[in-house]
């Protein structure tokens, strides 16, 4: 699905025609677009969209900290829309456009500004058209009503998004095999259980076989 495309969405959900192009010679072309990168951004800044995670080592630069505690100025990256963490969740300050860290070369998680439409989540996709649709019915019919409908929609595409990052970026940690404290009793300090799970506590039944080291 290309921007057109999008766009098109967005004006056949409020009954309006759609266009062939940006620069065709209608006000729709011209609403879209203005206002596609607009809602685009804005919708990307709104969640932390998995397919817009980004990650980048912070640049100093000649700049002058008069913030004691961060003494590095670092330059933000061109395509930056949302800072997420520093450093796995290091203090820092966002001034202007700069970002003021504690210490050099400090790694940057952030969400980046994504322009190629193939690269969208499905969620994402569909939350801009929602966005987008709002924001045309404000300039054209200021239907109060509609305008909160769509509202309410791209917020809840947003709540289904999250709930679906959530699930999907949910990280356990699988415990490494432990030996057998009844193998050791043995005597066996030289065998090795390779993969092995234990079902009956420290003593438990062996999953695989037990292999010479």
């Amino acid at each position: 699905m290309n921007t057109i495309e999008i766009c098109n969405l967005s004006l056949m959900m409020i009954g309006m025609p759609t266009i062939t192009s940006f620069e065709d010679a209608n006000n729709n072309a011209r609403m879209c677009k203005e206002f596609f990168p607009v809602v685009r951004d804005r919708v990307l800044r709104d969640h932390c969209w998995s397919f817009a995670v980004s990650y980048a080592s912070l640049q100093t630069t000649t700049d002058t900290s008069y913030e004691p505690d961060f003494p590095f100025v670092c330059a933000m990256p061109v395509d930056l829309i949302r800072i997420l963490e520093v450093d796995g969740g290091e203090p820092y300050l966002h001034v202007g456009n700069r970002i003021l860290t504690q210490r050099q070369g400090a790694k940057l998680k952030y969400i980046r500004r994504v322009e190629d439409p193939e690269q969208f989540d499905p969620l994402f996709t569909e939350a801009v058209q929602y966005a987008l649709a709002g924001e045309i019915i404000i300039t054209n019919t200021r239907d109060a009503q509609m305008v909160n409908f769509y509202r309410n929609e791209y917020e809840r595409r947003l709540a289904i998004a999250r709930s679906i990052d959530t699930a999907e970026n949910r990280h356990e940690l699988t415990p490494r095999p432990q030996r057998s404290n009844w193998i050791e009793a043995r005597g066996c300090a030289g065998v090795r259980a390779s993969g092995t799970t234990w079902t009956e506590g420290n003593a438990g039944a062996q999953g695989e076989q037990i292999v010479e080291g």
